[in-house]
């Protein structure tokens, strides 16, 4: 209340008391008119909330389920691997479960993007991994990307992979081989020594006539140039380097000679000929 009117003689104090339950009154249903549009926006939210989960429960069902990038395997196949079926909820299914369950089933597929299209397509697009490599381990070959994922196992060589050669690679400190997955080593520090080296190795042109290398020791490496020269890297320091210091000595020589080659110094690199 103004401070005004208790100051003012002509007021009584029975009508200064009227006047502030008056205005406390007032106040009161102000504010209850205040919460009463608060609690009906609320409710017009929840109530709205309501209705959009009604309607996806009700109309985004999934009536179409497409693959993309997949050249391995079998679309359908994919799709059923992934447990999602058409029918269901567009917004209800767990897309992480469905990456892995298509992955452990399908090894060659590195990644899984699931997208939704309104109102009722389902969209996989799936990346396939390359073989590279493939090694030994107790009689039995393993077919290796080039991050050193396991892409299979088989009892039989496989040199070859469609048109593509694959790459020798002899490995020691192994832990465990698990299709699906990256190999592990005995000793951590072994992965990233082994996986720069290669990764160097697959980038340079010189890849193209590799038909294996020797990781089995781990600062005497070995690699040979399309089985003519074997070539000495020594550890994997300045590796693209070597390789192209090693491809630059085998050019000079002909088609049907062979060799060692040493560039573990780049600095002195040699060639010991065959007889």
């Amino acid at each position: 209340m103004d401070k005004d009117l208790y100051n003012n003689p002509d007021i009584s104090n029975a009508e200064l008391v009227n006047r502030d339950t008056f205005e406390r009154l007032m106040a009161k249903k102000r504010r209850r008119r205040i919460f009463r549009r608060i609690n009906y926006i609320l409710l017009s939210i929840v109530m709205c909330l309501v209705f959009i989960a009604v309607c996806m429960a009700l109309f985004l069902k999934i009536e179409r389920i497409e693959v993309k990038g997949n050249l391995r395997y079998d679309g359908d196949k994919i799709i059923e691997a992934s447990g999602i079926r058409v029918g269901q909820n567009l917004y209800a299914i767990n897309k992480k479960k469905a990456r892995s369950l298509i992955q452990t089933e399908y090894p060659y597929i590195n990644n899984v993007v699931i997208r939704r299209t309104l109102p009722s397509t389902l969209t996989f697009t799936v990346t396939e991994e390359e073989p590279v490599y493939y090694t030994v381990i107790c009689g039995e070959y393993f077919i290796l990307s080039s991050t050193l994922r396991v892409l299979g196992r088989t009892e039989v060589m496989p040199r070859n992979d469609g048109e593509r050669r694959l790459i020798m690679l002899k490995l020691s400190d192994i832990k465990s081989v698990i299709v699906g997955e990256q190999i592990e080593f005995d000793k951590e520090l072994s992965f990233d020594y082994i996986s720069s080296f290669i990764a160097e190795v697959t980038e340079h042109k010189i890849s193209e006539h590799l038909t294996e290398i020797d990781m089995s020791k781990k600062y005497n490496i070995y690699i040979n140039y399309q089985d003519r020269f074997r070539i000495y890297m020594g550890d994997n320091t300045e590796t693209e380097m070597k390789l192209t210091f090693a491809e630059l000595m085998i050019d000079k020589f002909e088609p049907e000679q062979t060799g060692l080659v040493d560039v573990h110094d780049i600095t002195v690199g040699s060639v010991i000929l065959d007889k």
